[in-house]
């Protein structure tokens, strides 16, 4: 969050996305999952709004799309090695049912300086959510909490 940001997440009302969001970046939370049946376009916005109102960029990065040469050169990694505060919406996680783009993914997240980064997985169905986040040996097994969806 912005350094002159005279607000905490505690000086706004109980119950709305700006609470949330601010409480998010404040209290360290930095993976949440959520569904694009329960989170579409004007939820996203709404929290991409105050996300930018906090001097965070927003950026939208399809796991579908990442070639092969991921590993090496890839936007997340641009965005975490530019330690400018971000909140990233992750589409097309179908991509971490394959598991070397999922372990790749689960040790950038984990093992690099994060501080400055906030992800959300958009998933496609309760199904997909147990197949990444609920299987014992995924690599992404209860690594999130569920986004909470504000729409005060």
């Amino acid at each position: 969050m912005r350094k002159d940001n005279l607000y905490t997440f505690d000086s706004w009302p109980v119950g709305t996305p700006e609470r949330l969001i601010h409480g998010y970046w404040e209290l360290g939370v930095m993976r949440f999952h959520t569904f694009d049946s329960e989170c579409g376009k004007e939820l996203q916005d709404t929290y991409n709004r105050i996300n930018h109102g906090l001097g965070a960029n927003v950026v939208y990065i399809d796991l579908t799309s990442m070639g092969d040469g991921y590993r090496y050169k890839s936007e997340i990694l641009d965005v975490i090695r530019s330690d400018q505060q971000t909140w990233v919406w992750f589409v097309g996680c179908r991509a971490l049912l394959e598991s070397s783009l999922a372990g790749w993914l689960r040790s950038v997240l984990t093992t690099y300086n994060l501080d400055h980064v906030r992800v959300a997985f958009v998933l496609d169905s309760r199904e997909q959510f147990n197949h990444i986040f609920q299987d014992y040996s995924a690599p992404f097994y209860q690594s999130t909490i569920a986004l909470d969806l504000s729409k005060n």
